[in-house]
């Protein structure tokens, strides 16, 4: 939880500051340990895919990635 913790706080140092932190293990969404460690981590969007974290990545750019 540590490390998962200080990985979103060198993304994130500041409120203005936008980023994608992926984690690919779907124990993360589906086990109690997976809720605690989310808890861990500064409030933010969750998604569920690829595609729907490339749209998120699009909309923060305001370019056309990939």
């Amino acid at each position: 939880a540590v490390s998962l913790k200080q990985g979103a706080g060198r993304l994130i140092r500041s409120e203005s500051d936008r980023g994608l932190l992926v984690v690919c293990d779907p124990r993360m969404a589906g086990m109690s340990y997976g809720k605690r460690l989310r808890q861990a981590v500064p409030p933010m969007t969750s998604v569920g895919s690829e595609a729907e974290a490339l749209t998120w990545l699009k909309e923060l750019s305001g370019e056309h990635l990939f």
